[in-house]
C-alpha cells in the first residue's frame, strides 16, 4: 500500500510513544487546508498532477477527517508535550523554508520537478519531521488502514507548518532595507565630490604601504641617506604625491636620514657627516618600528575643517524610503512618549489651557503652539506615491490668492484646535472635581486623567511647544531634588546621620515632619545636633509639601513622570540626529546652487542646515512624501532667506527684498513679451503698487559698489578717483580765486595807502572779516561819514576802465 509522506514521518515517533492528540479544532483545520493562500508544497511532477486530477477526493477527504477529529476530541486522550511539539516545529522548519523558497522560484514547475529527489531525500533523512499531506490519493487509499489517533495530529502539523510558513513568509515580503545601497559609479562620484578620494587603500595594500615603509626607513638608517627615486620606489602609486613625498621626507630628517635629489658621491657624505649618523641593522629596526605609528597617524590627515566635515558625512549613509518612515515614527514615538508623560501633570496640562487663552485672544499666532492634528483612524503604513508638484522658481510669491489661502488654512487650524482645548478643559474641570472629592490616585481620577491623554495626544504641538513644557516640568523636578540635596545637607553632612542610613529612612518619610522629631528622641548618636537643626529639616520638608500641593501629583509620580519624558526625549533626539546626519549631502547639493550670491559657501552650508533641522522637527511622514522632497523646500527657503538678510552690504528688510524680486520678475517677463524694460508707471500697474512707491523700491534695489573698484585696462585708477568731492575745492575754481586775489590786490595797490587801507576794511579783503564805519572810523580817528566819502571816492577810481577791464573777466565765473 502506498504511504505518503506525512505518514514516513509519523512511524518513527508512533513506535515509541503513546498516540497523542490535540485540540485543534477540526472547523479550523479544514478552511486551512482549502485556503488557496497556502504556500506551495513542493512536489514532483507526478504528484502535482494526481493532485490536480483528485481535487474531489480532497474535498472528501476533509469532511471525513473533520468528523474523525471531532469524535477524536471527545476522548480524553493526552495532549502532546510542549516540547515534543517545539521540537518537532524545529525539525519541519527547513523544509517549510525551502517550499517558501520553491513558490518564490520563477520557474515553479521545473524547480519542483529537479527539486523532488532532494526533497524526498530530506523526508528520508529526518523521520521525525511532521508535515501534511502531499498528495490526496495517497491519502485516500490508505484511509482505511491509517492510524486515527495521528488525524488530529496531521491536522495540527498543518496548522503549525502554515502558521510558521507565513510567519517566515511574511518578514521576506515586508521587510526593506532601510539604508540605501549607491552603485560604485554614483559612490565614487560622491567620494569626489565630498573630497572622499583621497588615499583610500585596502587592508592588503596598508599592510604592503607598511613592509615597504619599514623597509624604506631600515635603509635610511643603516645607510645614513636616501634618494627622492628610493623613496617613490618604495611608496604604493596611490601614495606618490606631493604632500606625501613631503610628509615621509620630513619624517626621515627628523629620523636623521638625508634625503638627496640624487645619490651623494662620498665626499658630499663626509662634508655633511651622513656616515656618522648610521645605524646598526637592529638600532635600524627598531627606529623603524617607531616610525611606523606615526606615519600611520600623518597619512590621509587632514586639517582643513571643510574636507573634515564632507569626509565625516561622506561616511554616512543614504536612507531610503522605508528608512526614512521608520526614523520619523521613532521620532514621533518620542515626542508622544513626552507628551503622554507629561500629560500626567496637571500643570502641564493648566499651561497648554493657558496657551489656548492666549490663542483665543489673539496674543499668540496658532502655529507657534500648534502644527497640526494627529489622526487616530489614520493608517501609520499609509505611505502614498510621490504626487507633487516640480519646485517653480517663479511660485515663489503667489500674490492675493495665496495669501487668503493660507489666511483661512490658519482660521480652520485655530478654530479646530480651539474647539479640542475647549474639550480638554472640560475634562479638566471635572477632574479637579474628582481631585477635591476623591483625592489623586482613585478609579475616577485616572479615568479623566487617560481621557485628558488621549485628547492631548491627538494635537500635534511645535518643537518649541514641547520644549517648553517640558521645562515646566524638569523645573519642578529641580527644585524638589535641590530641596532634598539641601535636606541631606544638612542631615547627614551638618548632623552626623550615616548615609546608608539616611538613604534607608529618610525618602519614604520625605514629607513627614514627625520624622525628625522621632530620630532625636531615639538617643542617637547625631540626635543632639539634629535637635538644634529641627526648624530648617521641618522648614524645607514644609516647602516640598507646598509644592506637591502645586503640582496635584505625589513627588514619586513627578520624578516618574520627568524620567519617562527623559526617555522620551532621548529616543527623538537620537532619531532627529539620525535622520539629520543621513541628509546631510542634500544641503550640500542645494547650498552650491545659491553660490556667488553674497555668501561664502560655509555659511550656505549652515543656514541649510539650520533649516534641515526644522525640516526634520516637522516632518509628516503619513503625507507620503519623501522626506527629501519636504526638506528641499526647508533648506531652500532657509538659505534664500539667509542671502537677502545678510548678503547686502547695506542691509534690507527680508520683505522688501521679496518686494524687490517680485519686481524683478515682472520686469524680466515684460521685457520677454514686448522687447523693453517697462518704467515705474508699467511696474506699478501690474504690481497694484503706487508709482512713487515703484520708484522707492527701485532706487533702494540698487546695489552698492566698491569705491576700490578698478577703472580701465591699468587697473592703476579707482572708481573712487571720478568721485567729486564736494568738501574740497575743485582745482579750476582755486587757480580763478587765486588770479581775482592777484588782480585785486593789484589795483588796490594803485590807490593811495589810505583808500586802499579803507576798502580792505570794508570789505574784508586779507582779513578775518570786515568793519562797520564806526570801526574804521575808530581806527583813523574821524567820523563815519568821512569814512563814507573815502570809501566812494576809492571805488568811482576803480570803476575807470583802466583799473575795471581787469575784473571785467572774473564776472561771469563768479
Amino acid at each position: 500500500m502506498p504511504v505518503s509522506k506525512s505518514e514516513k514521518s509519523k512511524q518513527a515517533p508512533a513506535a515509541s510513544a503513546k498516540p497523542k492528540t490535540s485540540k485543534t479544532s477540526a472547523s479550523t483545520a479544514a478552511p486551512i487546508k482549502a485556503s488557496p493562500s497556502k504556500p506551495a508544497v513542493k512536489k514532483s511532477a507526478a504528484a502535482a498532477a494526481d493532485a490536480k486530477k483528485d481535487t474531489t477526493v480532497v474535498t472528501k477527504s476533509q469532511a471525513e477527517l473533520k468528523a474523525m477529529a471531532d469524535a477524536l476530541l471527545a476522548q480524553a486522550t493526552p495532549k502532546r508535550s510542549r516540547k515534543k511539539a517545539e521540537d518537532d516545529d524545529t525539525a519541519a522548519s527547513p523544509a517549510a523554508a525551502k517550499k517558501t523558497v520553491a513558490k518564490k522560484a520563477p520557474a515553479a514547475k521545473k524547480a519542483a520537478a529537479v527539486k523532488a529527489p532532494a526533497a524526498s531525500a530530506d523526508a528520508d533523512k529526518a523521520p521525525a519531521k511532521r508535515g501534511r499531506k502531499p498528495k490526496a490519493k495517497d491519502a485516500d487509499e490508505g484511509m482505511d488502514d491509517a492510524d486515527l489517533s495521528d488525524i488530529d495530529s496531521d491536522l495540527e502539523g498543518e496548522v503549525e507548518e502554515e502558521v510558521a510558513t507565513g510567519a517566515a513568509a511574511a518578514p521576506a515580503e515586508k521587510v526593506k532595507p532601510l539604508r540605501m545601497k549607491i552603485s560604485k559609479a554614483k559612490e565614487r562620484a560622491l567620494m569626489k565630490e565630498f573630497g572622499l578620494d583621497e588615499t583610500v587603500l585596502t587592508e592588503d595594500e596598508l599592510n604592503t604601504r607598511r613592509q615597504r615603509l619599514k623597509m624604506l626607513i631600515k635603509l635610511g638608517k643603516t645607510r645614513g641617506y636616501l634618494t627622492h627615486a628610493e623613496i617613490n620606489d618604495h611608496l604604493p602609486d596611490k601614495l606618490v604625491d606631493a604632500e606625501t613625498l613631503e610628509v615621509v621626507v620630513s619624517m626621515l630628517n627628523d629620523m636623521g636620514v638625508a634625503v638627496y635629489e640624487q645619490t651623494p658621491d662620498a665626499e658630499t657624505l663626509l662634508l655633511n657627516n651622513t656616515g656618522q649618523s648610521a645605524a646598526t641593522e637592529e638600532e635600524a629596526e627598531e627606529a623603524a618600528e617607531a616610525a611606523l605609528s606615526t606615519v600611520d597617524s600623518e597619512f590621509g590627515r587632514t586639517t582643513d575643517p571643510v574636507r573634515m566635515y564632507m569626509r565625516e558625512m561622506g561616511t554616512v549613509e543614504l536612507l531610503t524610503r522605508e528608512g526614512e518612515i521608520e526614523i520619523a515614527k521613532r521620532i514621533e514615538g518620542g515626542l508622544m512618549d513626552m507628551m503622554e508623560a507629561i500629560s500626567a501633570s496637571p500643570a502641564t496640562i493648566a499651561e497648554i489651557l493657558n496657551m489656548s487663552e492666549e490663542i483665543r485672544e489673539g496674543k499668540v499666532v496658532i502655529t507657534t503652539v500648534v502644527d497640526g492634528f494627529v489622526n487616530a483612524n489614520e493608517n501609520d503604513d499609509y505611505v502614498a506615491e510621490e504626487d507633487f508638484d516640480e519646485y517653480d522658481e517663479e511660485d515663489d510669491d503667489d500674490g492675493k490668492g495665496g495669501s487668503k489661502a493660507l489666511t483661512k488654512k490658519l482660521e480652520e487650524l485655530k478654530n479646530e484646535a480651539l474647539t479640542r482645548f475647549d474639550n480638554m478643559r472640560e475634562q479638566f474641570d471635572k477632574m479637579h472635581k474628582v481631585y477635591d472629592k476623591e483625592g489623586y490616585g482613585t478609579e475616577a481620577y485616572m479615568k479623566v486623567q487617560k481621557a485628558i491623554t488621549e485628547q492631548l495626544m491627538t494635537i500635534r504641538f511645535t518643537a518649541k511647544t514641547i520644549e517648553k513644557l517640558c521645562d515646566l516640568v524638569r523645573a519642578q523636578v529641580d527644585d524638589v531634588r535641590k530641596k532634598e540635596r539641601e535636606l541631606r545637607k544638612i542631615i547627614v553632612d551638618k548632623c552626623g546621620m550615616s548615609q546608608e542610613q539616611f538613604i534607608k529612612d529618610f525618602p519614604p518619610n520625605l514629607l513627614n515632619k514627625e520624622w525628625v522629631i522621632k530620630q532625636v528622641a531615639a538617643g542617637k548618636p547625631y540626635s543632639a545636633v539634629l535637635e538644634r537643626n529641627i526648624p530648617p529639616v521641618q522648614e524645607l520638608q514644609q516647602n516640598l509639601i507646598d509644592l506637591q500641593a502645586r503640582v496635584v501629583v505625589p513627588l514619586d509620580e513627578l520624578k516618574s513622570i520627568n524620567k519617562r519624558m527623559n526617555n522620551g526625549e532621548r529616543a527623538s533626539r537620537y532619531a532627529k540626529k539620525e535622520m539629520i546626519e543621513a541628509n546631510l549631502r542634500l544641503v550640500i547639493s542645494i547650498a552650491k546652487k545659491y553660490t556667488n550670491r553674497g555668501l561664502q559657501f560655509l555659511d550656505l552650508i549652515q543656514e541649510g542646515n539650520i533649516g534641515l533641522m526644522k525640516a526634520v522637527d516637522k516632518f509628516e511622514y503619513r503625507r507620503g512624501y519623501k522626506f527629501s522632497t519636504y526638506a528641499t523646500w526647508w533648506i531652500r527657503q532657509a538659505i534664500t532667506r539667509s542671502i537677502a538678510d545678510q548678503a547686502r552690504t547695506i542691509r534690507i528688510p527680508v520683505h522688501m527684498i521679496e518686494t524687490i524680486n517680485k519686481m524683478n520678475r515682472i520686469s524680466r517677463q515684460h521685457l520677454q513679451e514686448f522687447g523693453f524694460e517697462p518704467d515705474a508707471s508699467i511696474l506699478a500697474a501690474k504690481m497694484e503698487i503706487p508709482e512713487d512707491k515703484i520708484r522707492k523700491i527701485m532706487k533702494i534695489a540698487k546695489e552698492p559698489i566698491s569705491m576700490e573698484t578698478p577703472i580701465g585696462d591699468d587697473d592703476d585708477s579707482h572708481l573712487g578717483d571720478f568721485i567729486e568731492d564736494g568738501n574740497n575745492t575743485a582745482p579750476i575754481d582755486a587757480a580763478m580765486q587765486a588770479g581775482l586775489r592777484d588782480v585785486v590786490k593789484d589795483i588796490l595797490d594803485g590807490l593811495t595807502p589810505r583808500e586802499a587801507k579803507v576798502l580792505r576794511m570794508r570789505f574784508g579783503i586779507e582779513m578775518s572779516t570786515d568793519h562797520t564805519l564806526e570801526e574804521v572810523g575808530k581806527q583813523f580817528d574821524v567820523t563815519r561819514e568821512r569814512i563814507r566819502q573815502i570809501e566812494a571816492k576809492a571805488l568811482r577810481k576803480l570803476k575807470h576802465p583802466s583799473r575795471s577791464d581787469k575784473l571785467r573777466s572774473f564776472i561771469d565765473s563768479l
